[in-house]
């Protein structure tokens, strides 16, 4: 009974203990990119212009100044959203900034 007992014990640790652990180290590797000289360098622009993109610019956490600089004008083959004013490619069906459906 007490072998059965401790099984338990053990395999329920493993269940709980496991993931949490998973999970925290992806969680502390995520940090460490999120760290990373590569992506400072890229936020600062030693790599030249981001792609005037309102998705880029999303995922590069860019807002303010640079968000005006994306929506600013309307180039070929791009159509505005008529809610946020934000430029997008004139195959979309929704807007990559607001999801609102452009028509």
């Amino acid at each position: 009974m007490n072998l059965e007992l401790a099984f338990r014990v053990f395999v329920a640790s493993v269940v709980i203990v496991g993931p949490t652990l998973l999970f925290l180290g992806l969680w502390r590797g995520l940090m460490a990119l999120r760290n990373d000289d590569l992506m400072n360098r890229t936020m600062n622009g030693e790599f030249g212009s981001v792609p005037d993109s309102p998705i880029t610019a999303a995922m590069l956490g860019f807002g303010g100044a640079n968000e005006s600089r994306l929506t600013s004008s309307t180039h070929r083959g791009q159509v505005r959203c008529r809610n946020c004013d934000a430029v997008n490619p004139d195959y979309a069906d929704y807007c990559g900034n607001c999801l609102n459906e452009l028509g």
